[in-house]
């Protein structure tokens, strides 16, 4: 009797030697993962800011497969939502406040009744930008047990995070790479004045001259209150595959002839009969769609014209989204 009663007293003894060792623990957490993503802050921040996308990336998905999301009508912006529950467990989450391509805090909610703050930072490198993804929060009694258990809050969330970034990172890449080429076939285009500049370089200095002739004229356009009346476009006068030159123009479409000075000059395209295909996506499939585009006019029995001179014009551009997979370009040659 006398071993049972010491024994009973040292299990107590243990008990309340360890809720006074867990109780005096620092139940404050600051857990974060960042990963340099090679997409334009707004790409990053439109996806993590819906939580419709998070289903695309999750890395909880690996771990529980039997988790369903429940959403209400508002899932991006202050306010928004969004509700889980699988044999992991139950929660959801709610964005408190953000900071547009720069920031965003929410709040998360588990089953327990336990509250924490998420928060995501982004900010520009020299190759994209840096993502941090972090969760801070005070744990209660039961949490730090929970967490002591199993090795530490920061050593089980952690590797999520990390994963989660990858998962998003692939997501990113996969979606800003998204393409398609659309032939419309021959079409009538109408035409009109336009102001423009024109340079001859390598074909691989075309989008760096390209962006310097669109500012010079945007500057003329803004100093001498030019009114546009179209969207912007390039007109290729000259393309040497075998020396890689180019001679092109860089033009903005006005109603009337303009009467300029300096090295911003005005100049009519004629009516003419032209084959059309679109390009939906990244400027950087431009080769493909131009020799795709030559191929089905081939195929379909028309004949570009000798001296005809090819332009794209950028309908949907960089300067109203950065994101590459909504770019859309139209194309057209010049036929018989």
């Amino acid at each position: 009797m006398k071993a049972l009663k010491y024994l009973f007293l040292l299990i107590l003894v243990l008990i309340i030697g360890g809720s006074i060792y867990i109780a005096t623990l620092n139940g404050e957490y600051n857990i974060s993962s960042k990963r340099n993503i090679a997409a334009p802050a707004e790409v990053i921040f439109n996806n993590i800011n819906d939580y419709k996308n998070w289903n695309k990336w999750g890395p909880w998905h690996e771990i529980d497969s039997t988790i369903i999301t429940s959403y209400p009508e508002a899932t991006s912006g202050v306010g928004a939502s969004y509700s889980w529950t699988g044999i992991k467990g139950n929660g959801s989450m709610k964005t408190l406040s953000l900071i547009p391509n720069k920031e965003l805090i929410q709040e998360i909610k588990f089953a327990t009744g336990s509250l924490a703050e998420v928060y995501w930072n982004i900010s520009e490198t020299d190759t994209g930008n840096e993502l941090i993804w972090g969760m801070r929060g005070k744990n209660t009694f039961g949490e730090k047990l929970y967490w002591l258990t199993l090795g530490g809050i920061q050593k089980n969330i952690k590797p999520m995070f990390d994963r989660g970034l990858q998962l998003l990172d692939t997501q990113l890449f996969n979606e800003m790479n998204k393409h398609s080429i659309e032939f419309i076939g021959e079409v009538d285009y109408g035409g009109g004045y336009y102001l423009y500049q024109t340079t001859s370089c390598k074909i691989n200095d075309m989008n760096i001259k390209m962006g310097e002739l669109f500012g010079n004229i945007t500057k003329y356009i803004t100093d001498n209150s030019v009114e546009i009346t179209g969207n912007t476009f390039t007109l290729t006068h000259k393309w040497d595959e075998e020396n890689k030159t180019t001679m092109f123009s860089a033009c903005f479409p006005i109603k009337e002839r303009i009467i300029t000075t300096g090295d911003v000059l005005t100049a009519y395209l004629k009516p003419q009969k032209t084959f059309k295909s679109v390009l939906n996506g990244n400027y950087k499939f431009m080769k493909k769609a131009w020799n795709e585009t030559f191929s089905e006019l081939t195929k379909k029995g028309f004949i570009a014209k000798e001296n005809g001179e090819p332009f794209e014009v950028y309908k949907v551009s960089r300067q109203n989204t950065k994101n590459p997979a909504k770019w859309v370009t139209e194309i057209y040659i010049p036929i018989e």
